[in-house]
């Protein structure tokens, strides 16, 4: 099932499931809860899809590939061989846009942003101190998100508060799938107008999702909608003002927008 969130041309903003012929049916009641397809339909291309859902938090995995090590280390200056335990960190919920939304290059940015494309899990009821086959259960479905990175503010802040989290570095779209299985090898591919600039497999995560989730749930409670991301591989490169940029995760969708300068 494809879970969206969209606004009508009467600025109404509801939820509704999307089917195959791009028709969706509006739905009444909660989406981590209980709720029913109503009658009403809406075409896809008559209204604007919104983010899937807002989380309380949201938490990047760090290194979660194990070639991703090699572009880390180039960035923060370190010499990591080894990925022992996760190593989440927060990711700003401020920053959050949705499809079709631009992705803004800060005026004040000394090296440029760029794309990394991740598979995002929503969490779909309380989490606490779970293992990892119930995390698994606690997983309403999945959507595609884009991490964007500016890498000196990475290497050179104690956080990522401002490299990860500025407005607009958190594209997330278009849908939540409900029937997707990131343990299979779904690619998770970046292109940039048209081209492919990146590619990696959901089954590659070092540590997956069930993993993921009962490691944070150990110390800090997961809500309805809070969002793990799975980290990528590869080493991005910088966009430019008018750059098209699209994740797709493979059996979810396609997210797409647009890069522009501050």
């Amino acid at each position: 099932m494809r879970i969206c969130r969209f606004k009508t041309n009467d600025d109404q903003e509801s939820y509704g499931v999307l089917t195959n012929e791009n028709i969706i049916y509006k739905i009444e009641g909660d989406i981590f809860g209980e709720f029913q397809q109503t009658a009403n339909t809406f075409d896809l291309k008559n209204v604007k899809l919104l983010p899937p859902c807002f989380p309380k938090q949201m938490y990047g995995p760090g290194l979660n590939f194990l070639d991703h090590l090699q572009m880390a280390n180039e960035a923060l200056g370190t010499n990591a061989t080894t990925i022992e335990q996760p190593d989440p960190w927060f990711k700003s919920i401020t920053s959050i846009i949705g499809e079709g939304e631009n992705v803004i290059i800060p005026k004040d940015s000394p090296s440029g942003i760029q794309y990394e494309g991740e598979c995002i899990a929503i969490i779909g009821k309380p989490t606490r101190r779970v293992d990892e086959d119930t995390a698994w259960g606690n997983i309403l479905g999945y959507t595609c998100g884009n991490d964007i990175s500016e890498r000196t503010w990475q290497r050179d802040d104690r956080e990522f508060w401002r490299a990860k989290g500025s407005d607009t570095f958190a594209p997330i779209g278009p849908w939540i799938e409900t029937s997707f299985d990131p343990r299979e090898q779904n690619a998770m591919i970046v292109r940039v107008n048209g081209q492919e600039v990146q590619k990696a497999y959901t089954s590659d995560m070092f540590f997956n999702f069930g993993k993921l989730i009962s490691f944070i749930s150990q110390a800090i409670t997961l809500s309805p909608g809070d969002m793990i991301w799975s980290g990528t591989s590869g080493h991005p490169e910088n966009m430019s003002h008018g750059d098209i940029v699209e994740v797709e995760v493979e059996n979810i969708g396609i997210l797409t927008n647009k890069v522009v300068n501050e």
